[in-house]
C-alpha cells in the first residue's frame, strides 16, 4: 500500500526512468513509487526523444512509459531501448489500453504492461511490478556470471571437454580440444562428429554414444589415438562419457572429458580424480539446496572438501554481530591446532579476504610472521563464501593446490553462497510477513474499543447537546493515537540492528529520560559503564523501560483505575545500573512490580497490566535486545518494583 514502505526481497538501490507527456503525473507518479519502496528513485522525461537522451548519459534499472505520447509513442520508444539493451525491464504503464496495444508491446519486448487507474493505490502495484522485473533482471545477470565463471573454469582444464547430441553434433567443446584440433571452439560447437574426427573415428564414438544414450549409465571408452594437428605425434586418449540431459529441453546429450594418457600411469589417477570430483561437485550442489541453515551448509562444505577433494583441514567462519566466527572446524584441524580464532573485518588473512572478497592461495605460508599458529601447515587457501563469512584450508606440504583445485572449490563456494542468499532472503520474508500479520492483528483487535467508545461518545453528543461526551470522544481519540504510534514501532522495529558504536550507559540514559513523560519520576543513573550497540535502537529500548516505569509507577500495591486515570505523579525512582555477575545493566523502579505469572506475558504486544499503557513498549523492548543478541529478564527490585536485566552485552572499555 502506499504510505508503507516495501521490499520484494530486491537487494540494492532501483533507478527508474519514468517517461510521460504528462509532467505532473510524471512527478506524481515517481513521489508515489518512491514513497511505496525507499530503494527506488525516479527521474523523469517527457517525451521518447528525452527518455533516450537520459538513458545515453547514465545507467537505469527499469524504464517505465506511457503509450499516448506526441511525436514517438511508448512503443516507438521501446524498440529504441531495445537497441540500446535488449534486456532492460521495460513497463509500458498507460491510460490508453487495448489488447491490440498489449499485442503490440509484446512483440516489441516488453517487459510488463499495466492499466493506468484511479486512486494512489495503482502506484504500489506498479512499485511492486517495478521491483519484480528488476530482481529478475538481476537474477538472469548473475546466471549469465556464473555461467561465464563455469566457461572460465572449463576453458581452463588442461583435459578435452565436450558434449555431444544424440544425432552426432558438438553442443559444447572447450579451448582445449579446439586447440588440439588446431581449431576454434566456435568452429567446432555445431559441427558434426565426422568433421572433427574423420569418418572412422565418427563411427567407433557413435557406437559409445548410442550405448551411454541407451542404459543412462557412464562408460569409460577404451584408450583412443588421436594425432593433433600442430605435430605427427599420435597421442593416446582416455575417454569417459556421461549422460548428460539439459533441464531446460527435451535434448539428449553426452558429456565426454578425453584425458590425454601417453603417460598413462600418470594421468590415469588424475583421470579419476577429475571424474568423481566433477560428480560429487553435483551431489553436493543438490545437498546444499536441501540444507535447512547456515550451519548445515557449513558441515556439507567441511565433508565435500574432505571425502572428494582430501582436505580434512577447512574451516568455516561466518562473518556475525562484526566477527568471523569459527562455525566448522574439522576435527584434523582441532586435533593440530586446537580451536581457531574469530577475526574482525581487515583482521588476518581471513579478514582480509572477507574485506577484499578476493582469494589467497599460499604455496608455502610458514615463512608468513603473523604470529598465527597454523601446526605445521605450508599450503593454504583463504576464499571469501560471498558476504557471508570464509573458508580456510590447509595442507603440510608445499604447493599442494594449483589454480585449478581453486577453481573447482570455487565453483562449490558459489553454490553455497547462492544457498546462503537464498535463505538470507526467505528469513527477511518470512519476518516482514509475521510484522506485518502483527500489525494487522493488533490494529484489528486493540483500536476497536476506543473506536467504538468514540463514535458513541460523539453520538450521545448530538443527541443530548451534553458537551462532556466530547472529551470522552477525544480521550478516545488520544488512545487510538497512541495504540498507532505503538504498533507502528514495533512494526518498524526489525530483527536487525545497523552499525555498532560505543555508547556511554550514563549520557544515553540521560537523553532518553528527557524525551519521555515521567511527570515527578526520579532518574538515578549507578553506572559509568560503556557499551557498543546500535545507538538509536538502544535509545528506543530505554525510553520504552522509562515509559513502562512512568505508567506502572501508582502509589502503592497494584495498578487501580485511580491511579491509571492520573498523569504520574508518585514520585517514583527510576534506576540504572550494572550488574555485578553478568556483563549487562538493568532498570529498576520502587513501583508496585509486576506479579510473577505475568512476567513473561507483559513481553507480548498488547498485553498491558496498566489501563494507561497501550501493552507494546515492552514487547519492542525485548525484540531490540533480541536484533543485539542481547537477553532481556524480569524480576523484582530492592524496593519492590520491576527490575528489568539486559545481559549479553559487550562492553566498550
Amino acid at each position: 500500500m502506499v504510505g508503507g514502505k516495501v521490499s520484494n526481497g530486491v537487494a540494492g538501490a532501483i533507478r527508474v526512468l519514468h517517461v510521460d507527456d504528462d509532467p505532473g503525473l510524471a512527478d506524481l507518479a515517481a513521489e508515489f513509487l518512491e514513497r511505496a519502496d525507499d530503494r527506488i528513485t525516479v527521474e523523469t522525461a517527457t517525451d521518447a526523444e528525452e527518455g533516450c537522451a537520459r538513458l545515453d548519459e547514465r545507467r537505469f534499472d527499469c524504464v517505465v512509459s506511457d503509450y499516448d505520447m506526441p511525436g514517438r509513442n511508448g512503443i516507438d520508444f521501446l524498440e529504441d531501448v531495445r537497441e540500446r539493451d535488449p534486456n532492460l525491464p521495460f513497463i509500458l504503464f498507460t491510460g490508453k489500453g487495448s489488447e491490440e496495444i498489449a499485442s503490440e508491446a509484446i512483440s516489441a519486448g516488453v517487459t510488463d504492461y499495466l492499466q493506468k487507474e484511479t486512486g494512489t493505490d495503482q502506484y504500489a502495484v506498479l512499485a511492486n511490478r517495478v521491483a519484480n522485473a528488476v530482481e529478475h533482471d538481476r537474477s538472469r545477470r548473475r546466471v549469465e556470471r556464473s555461467e561465464r565463471r563455469l566457461r572460465e573454469i572449463i576453458d581452463a582444464l588442461p583435459h578435452l571437454l565436450y558434449v555431444v547430441t544424440e544425432d552426432g553434433t558438438y553442443s559444447m567443446a572447450n579451448e582445449s580440444l579446439a586447440r588440439f584440433h588446431d581449431t576454434t571452439v566456435e568452429e567446432i560447437e555445431g559441427a558434426r562428429l565426422e568433421a572433427v574426427l574423420g569418418s572412422d573415428g565418427a563411427a567407433w564414438f557413435r557406437e559409445h554414444l548410442q550405448t551411454v544414450l541407451e542404459t543412462g549409465e557412464p562408460k569409460q571408452l577404451p584408450a583412443m589415438p588421436l594425432s593433433a594437428s600442430d605435430d605427427d605425434d599420435v597421442h593416446l586418449f582416455e575417454t569417459r562419457l556421461f549422460p548428460y540431459t539439459f533441464s531446460e529441453t527435451d535434448t539428449r546429450t553426452v558429456l565426454g572429458i578425453a584425458v590425454d594418457v601417453t603417460e598413462r600411469e600418470e594421468r590415469e589417477e588424475r583421470l579419476n580424480a577429475l571424474v568423481e570430483r566433477f560428480e560429487s561437485l553435483q551431489v553436493a550442489a543438490r545437498k546444499l539446496v536441501r540444507a535447512d541453515d547456515r550451519e548445515e551448509i557449513a558441515r556439507i562444505l567441511a565433508e565435500t572438501l574432505d571425502e572428494v577433494f582430501e582436505y580434512p583441514h577447512t574451516v568455516v567462519r561466518y562473518y556475525d554481530d562484526g566477527l568471523l566466527r569459527p562455525v566448522v572446524i574439522t576435527e584434523a584441524v582441532r586435533e593440530e591446532m586446537g580451536e581457531r580464532p574469530a577475526y574482525r573485518v581487515g583482521e588476518g588473512l581471513p579478514g582480509e579476504v572477507f574485506e577484499t572478497r578476493e582469494a589467497r592461495r599460499f604455496d608455502d605460508i610458514s615463512d608468513r610472521d603473523d604470529g598465527i599458529d597454523r601446526g605445521g601447515h605450508r599450503s593454504a587457501m583463504y576464499l571469501p563464501i560471498g558476504s557471508h563469512g570464509t573458508l580456510t584450508v590447509g595442507e603440510a606440504e608445499a604447493g599442494a593446490f594449483d589454480e585449478s583445485d581453486q577453481a573447482l572449490v570455487e565453483t562449490l563456494l558459489h553454490h553455497a553462497e547462492a544457498v546462503l542468499d537464498q535463505l538470507d532472503q526467505q528469513a527477511a520474508l518470512e519476518c516482514q510477513n509475521e510484522r506485518l500479520e502483527e500489525v494487522i492483528s493488533l490494529i484489528s483487535h486493540d483500536l476497536r474499543n476506543p473506536l467504538n467508545v468514540a463514535a458513541g461518545s460523539l453520538e450521545l453528543a448530538v443527541e443530548t447537546d451534553d458537551l462532556e461526551h466530547l472529551d470522552t470522544a477525544a480521550q478516545a481519540h488520544e488512545r487510538m493515537r497512541e495504540l498507532i504510534e505503538d504498533v507502528l514501532a514495533l512494526a518498524r522495529e526489525g530483527d536487525s540492528v545497523g552499525e555498532y558504536e560505543p555508547v556511554s550507559i550514563p549520557a544515553v540514559v540521560e537523553a532518553c529520560w528527557r524525551n519521555v513523560d515521567t511527570a515527578e519520576a526520579t532518574l538515578r543513573v549507578e553506572t559509568e559503564r560503556t557499551i557498543r550497540a546500535d545507538r538509536t535502537r538502544l535509545r528506543h529500548l530505554l525510553e520504552n523501560l522509562f515509559r513502562n516505569a512512568a505508567e506502572h509507577g501508582s502509589t502503592g500495591g497494584q495498578p487501580s483505575a485511580d491511579d491509571a486515570s492520573e498523569r504520574v505523579d508518585t514520585g517514583v525512582t527510576v534506576t540504572v545500573g550494572d550488574i555485578e555477575d553478568d556483563p549487562g545493566f538493568y532498570v529498576a523502579d520502587d513501583g508496585p512490580g509486576i506479579p510473577p505469572d505475568e512476567r513473561e506475558r507483559v513481553f507480548e504486544s498488547g498485553y498491558s497490566t496498566a489501563t494507561r499503557g497501550t501493552g507494546f513498549g515492552l514487547a519492542i523492548v525485548r525484540r531490540i535486545a533480541t536484533a543485539h543478541g542481547w537477553e532481556v529478564a524480569l524480576t523484582d527490585s530492592e524496593a519492590g518494583g520491576a527490575r528489568f536485566e539486559i545481559t549479553g552485552v559487550e562492553f566498550a572499555e
